[in-house]
């Protein structure tokens, strides 16, 4: 009896004991998920998060707060709290960051190296004389006027080589030959967005005349004079480029024309009735027109939007009204702090909503408009119909970045950065403006996004620089003092320069920096 009393027991305490143990199992599991860790050394539990280093080129050092943690790209498990890394290759500048880690969270860092002493190769060399030069927005292509007295010679140099191309030197698109009776005075060139195409622009002592060029190829001037633009009538408007590319743009004091580059068509956009009216058009062939339909017994600014066809037809009321206030009370209680706004409800009501509309970019593809007021400026979500300030006062854009979840601003003189948009779940970014540290930007001359969209590349006091996103790591790439032009290309891999001097001409470098 005594022994099946004592089976029972064992039973028992082993049925109870592995249920503590697979319940123990399970709050360890869940713990270690949770971000929980077992210092077994301190007889402590404690929260962690992991951090991820990778670097471009690979196989650096990873230091944390100075001690080594193998090579990048590597993952490590860390203590929740503040650390400084540093990645350092041979060759290169080190990349330092401080870095917050969070519990359950994987915080992935991405180092961008830069070579202490760059590989230097001429592109190409000329003896003639630089009159003008030109560059697309995105600095893909670059249109050089060089003159040797009797002719002049358009060269079109691509700045962002793929790897199949053999030839990287200049190609003459267009010579022209002036020992001519009538001398060209001027040559002027206005590129497209994509820098793909251009309005050529010759004036003699008796005409001058506008023709559409292509940028990339052989033209042959005999054959382009023979096919002017016919917008002679039109001398006092201003002519520009839809942002389409298949459309001429017209404006005057009264009203805004569109031509149809190739149907030769003209067609009327917009007649000008109201000076608070403003219009602008998108990459996808529309034209846009924000309406002032503000009654006169009203004190609230009244707007809408209206979307047309670049041919006046198919007219689409996108924003059936929008308000703003003339009251700046509240944008005011805002300007001077580092305060983050949040998305809100546009109404006749609503306070934030400030100003006259000055400006305003429409992008499809990250479904938005960037509008800036005489006050302020903001961004609209056209999914979520919702608004937010980008800044308590107007704010220029410079360029939206690459990926098109921020956007490059200056507002009252100092650059900032706009996230529009990032990938759910990231603690480490947060939409908002946010400012660059490190960066003086009485001094910044040109600024622009690296093709990752992580760093900038600008010249700063003589200086070219490149640095990240927040300020950091600011590497100095050369002095400027004697460049015409310069930038880095997409691939990251080369700073191209544009000098003109006597010894030795005018010469296209690249220089290999990663």
């Amino acid at each position: 009896m005594k022994l099946k009393t004592s089976k029972n027991f064992t039973a028992i305490l082993t049925s109870v004991l592995a249920t503590f143990a697979i319940y123990t199992g399970a709050l360890l599991i869940f713990l270690y998920v949770q971000g929980w860790r077992i210092d077994l050394l301190d007889q402590s539990i404690k929260q962690v998060g992991v951090l991820t280093v990778d670097s471009s080129p690979s196989q650096a050092n990873i230091y944390v707060n100075d001690q080594h943690k193998g090579r990048t790209a590597k993952s490590t498990t860390l203590d929740v709290g503040t650390y400084d890394v540093r990645v350092s290759r041979e060759g290169y500048y080190d990349w330092n960051k401080k870095i917050k880690i969070v519990e359950e969270k994987s915080t992935p860092v991405s180092a961008y190296l830069i070579r202490t002493e760059f590989e230097e190769e001429t592109v190409s060399q000329s003896d003639l004389t630089l009159d003008n030069y030109w560059v697309d927005q995105n600095n893909n292509h670059l249109l050089m006027l060089l003159n040797d007295g009797l002719s002049l010679r358009l060269l079109h140099h691509t700045i962002n080589t793929g790897f199949w191309t053999l030839n990287s030197t200049p190609l003459t698109i267009l010579e022209i030959d002036n020992d001519i009776e009538e001398p060209i005075i001027q040559l002027d060139l206005q590129l497209s967005p994509s820098g793909e195409k251009a309005i050529l622009q010759i004036i003699t002592e008796t005409t001058d005349s506008k023709y559409v060029i292509p940028t990339t190829r052989i033209s042959q001037y005999e054959e382009i004079i023979t096919t002017p633009l016919p917008l002679a009538e039109f001398s006092n408007y201003t002519l520009s480029w839809a942002k389409d590319e298949n459309f001429l743009l017209l404006e005057s004091d009264t009203d805004v024309i569109s031509y149809n580059l190739e149907r030769n068509t003209k067609h009327l956009l917009y007649r000008k009735v109201d000076d608070l009216d403003i219009w602008s058009t998108d990459e996808d062939g529309y034209f846009y027109i924000f309406r002032n339909n503000t009654s006169e017994d009203e004190n609230v600014l009244t707007y809408s939007l209206e979307q047309y066809n670049l041919d006046g037809s198919g007219k689409t009321i996108i924003i059936p009204n929008v308000y703003f206030q003339s009251n700046k009370e509240f944008i005011n209680s805002y300007r001077g702090s580092d305060f983050q706004f949040s998305y809100f409800t546009n109404s006749p009501e609503n306070t934030q909503t400030i100003g006259e509309i000055t400006d305003f970019i429409v992008k499809q593809d990250l479904t938005g408009i960037y509008i800036k007021t005489t006050d302020a400026t903001y961004w609209y979500n056209s999914t979520t119909g919702k608004y937010i300030t980008v800044s308590p006062y107007p704010a220029d854009v410079i360029q939206f970045s690459p990926d098109g979840d921020k956007v490059l601003i200056n507002s009252q003189g100092n650059y900032k950065v706009f996230i529009l948009d990032k990938e759910e779940g990231d603690h480490t970014v947060t939409i908002g403006t946010h400012p660059i540290n490190n960066l003086n930007s009485d001094l910044v001359k040109r600024i622009h996004w690296l093709s990752n969209s992580r760093y900038f590349q600008f010249e700063e006091d003589n200086f070219i620089y490149i640095s990240d996103i927040d300020g950091d790591n600011k590497t100095p790439l050369m002095e400027s003092e004697g460049i015409t032009y310069w930038t880095v290309t997409s691939s990251r891999e080369n700073l191209i320069t544009l000098t003109e001097s006597e010894d030795t001409g005018v010469v296209i470098t690249s220089y290999t920096i990663h």
